[in-house]
């Protein structure tokens, strides 16, 4: 939502597709070497969902057309959001695109107990969802997004220099269940910045850019490099974006309240939901600042009209 971060339970769509990685990744290791299975299996799938799609709407009834050609409101955080949110997702799909690779060659583990890993790191990353959901923005967003990507670069670094099956399985598990939870908020502070949800939809194409041209440069780094050498890189990358990310953070309103912060009669507080809902600044009380006290104002009581004090209205003849 543009307010802020989902809470409560992953969608069905994760929960399905993780569910039928993490069956694979424990399934296939045991058929056989080669492609063949795994293809044979995403060919059979499609087939079976088929019939499914006949159930799908035909058409849907066309939007009207809107001629709104109001300026993104802040421009430049969203520019520099999106071009970090770009190389934030490169970095984690280029470990992700050769983590096979160090599992199988420099950790010297077989294909059966890197399957096993891989599976249990995404059940880790549907925990990490559901944490991510539980806290809300208790803690702001600057605080999970910038302490969450320093994680996350030793994550990799781990990761990148496993030589044995305890440093590479703590270093996927660890960083499947932080990568959900960081991007997460990522996306709850990209559609914060407008409440039409545009800036979070070029946010979200910059990172599926970065998504998909990961595994070549996390391949490209490692042949050149090796593993350890790639994980180091990619660390120092999100070390360095951490820093305006967490910038946006705290400049579009992520920042945590702290103890006594003025607060809106039964909800919220007032600084978080100027936060949330883009109220400008100058219209909350600044974050931090004590709490107003209430003064009561008297005020006299009119005297209650007696009953006969008033007549019926007369009619007048001019």
């Amino acid at each position: 939502p543009p307010s802020g971060i989902r809470t409560g339970p992953p969608p069905p769509r994760l929960l399905s597709v993780s569910a039928l990685a993490g069956a694979v990744y424990l399934t296939f290791p045991h058929v056989g070497p080669g492609h063949g299975w795994p293809l044979a299996a995403i060919a059979l799938t499609a087939l079976a969902v088929w019939p499914l799609t006949g159930r799908l709407p035909v058409g849907a009834p066309a939007a009207p057309t809107r001629h709104d050609r109001a300026r993104l409101p802040h421009a430049r955080s969203g520019l520099l959001l999106a071009a970090a949110m770009l190389c934030w997702s490169l970095a984690q799909n280029s470990l992700w695109g050769v983590s096979g690779q160090i599992g199988l060659v420099q950790a010297g583990l077989g294909e059966a107990t890197v399957g096993a890993v891989f599976a249990v790191a995404l059940v880790a990353g549907l925990t990490g969802v559901l944490a991510a959901g539980a806290l809300g923005a208790r803690l702001g967003r600057a605080v999970p997004i910038g302490a969450g990507t320093v994680l996350i670069a030793g994550c990799i670094v781990l990761s990148a220099s496993a030589t044995d099956l305890t440093s590479f399985a703590t270093g996927e598990i660890a960083w499947n269940t932080l990568y959900p939870v960081v991007l997460s908020y990522l996306i709850g502070l990209a559609a914060s910045l407008d409440p039409r949800g545009r800036w979070a939809v070029l946010v979200g194409s910059a990172s599926s850019l970065g998504t998909a041209v990961g595994p070549l440069t996390g391949s490209v780094l490692s042949a050149q490099a090796g593993f350890p050498v790639m994980g180091a890189i990619l660390a120092a990358g999100l070390l360095v974006i951490a820093l305006p990310m967490t910038a946006v953070a705290l400049h579009t309103g992520g920042r945590p309240l702290l103890p006594g912060a003025i607060r809106r009669r039964g909800g919220h507080p007032a600084a978080l939901v100027a936060a949330a809902t883009g109220t400008p600044t100058g219209a909350v009380p600044e974050i931090g600042a004590p709490e107003q006290p209430v003064v009561e104002i008297p005020v006299e009581t009119p005297a209650v009209p007696a009953q006969r004090a008033y007549d019926k209205a007369g009619s007048e003849v001019f």
